[in-house]
């Protein structure tokens, strides 16, 4: 078994690991802590999986090797935050404020376009952090959106953010099968934070490697709203056809965005800094 091969590390690896350490998280600190903390696992799945790929330096030199340090920010914050039982305005301000860092340390870019840039992303952490820990809602829209991020980057000509996002994809759907179709665990900070900052930080990477259109990754970013936009669905809802109906509503985010990417072109790489040389074996 090739264990360097794309699909080995962008989708086996994250998915089973995911699944496994939310798992016996789960059982191991039994049914009260085990329930709050497990969604721990996603953190680890999507940490190993981008240090396996691109390995982890201790003194990043290109964006790409700067994801695994914001990763495990974002971990570190969203375990502080669970263990701190913080209120959801505390853990969305204490989220901001990373992401407002992130960008700081990503790009020098305007200062304009960084704040429209950190304001889309607020929005879209409040989006993730308002949905119920109890439902599937928010891992679900995380997943459509990262594989559309993956199929967007794959469009404009990056194999590695390919992987990349697709992975960070597989692990919050491991994490999300024990959320659907019946929840045995909550999808709180531990786990909601890293999941959606890692997200806005493979966005922001898409948008600084590759010549895709800013239009295309605001399409994206609102399948990460599909929770919230339909809350006016009936309360008697089952919990399971709520997501799937989350899901379907961000596909459809998805779907144009890879479409305007498609129509667009972009098919060259010909991103503003440096991408790791990357040859996929499929």
């Amino acid at each position: 078994m090739d264990f360097h091969h794309p699909l080995f590390e962008s989708l086996a690896l994250p998915l089973v690991l995911s699944f496994a350490a939310t798992g016996l998280l789960r059982a191991g600190l039994g049914a009260v802590h085990g329930r709050r903390w497990a969604a721990t696992g996603v953190a680890p799945a999507i940490l190993v999986a981008s240090a396996w790929v691109i390995g982890w330096q201790q003194w990043p030199g290109s964006l790409t090797e700067e994801l695994p340090w914001i990763y495990a920010a974002a971990a570190l914050l969203g375990v502080g935050l669970e263990g701190m039982r913080a209120l959801r305005r505390t853990t969305w301000l204490a989220s901001c404020v990373l992401w407002a860092l992130v960008l700081v340390g990503l790009s020098d870019q305007p200062l304009a376009l960084q704040a429209v840039t950190w304001m889309v992303g607020a929005l879209a952490i409040a989006a993730v952090l308002s949905a119920p820990p109890e439902r599937a809602d928010a891992p679900a829209s995380l997943v459509v959106a990262g594989i559309g991020l993956a199929a967007v980057a794959f469009l404009s000509g990056s194999a590695l953010l390919f992987e990349l996002g697709l992975s960070i994809a597989a692990a919050i759907a491991g994490c999300a099968l024990w959320l659907w179709p019946v929840a045995r665990i909550g999808f709180g900070a531990c786990g909601a934070v890293v999941s959606v900052i890692a997200w806005l930080a493979m966005a922001q990477g898409v948008a600084l490697l590759t010549p895709v259109h800013s239009g295309v990754l605001l399409l994206l970013a609102g399948a990460l709203l599909s929770g919230p936009m339909l809350r006016w669905l009936p309360g008697s809802l089952r919990p399971a056809m709520h997501a799937l109906i989350v899901a379907a509503l961000a596909a459809l985010w998805v779907a144009a965005a890879v479409m305007l990417a498609f129509h667009q072109g972009s098919q060259a790489p010909g991103g503003k800094q440096d991408d790791l040389y990357y040859t996929p074996r499929w």
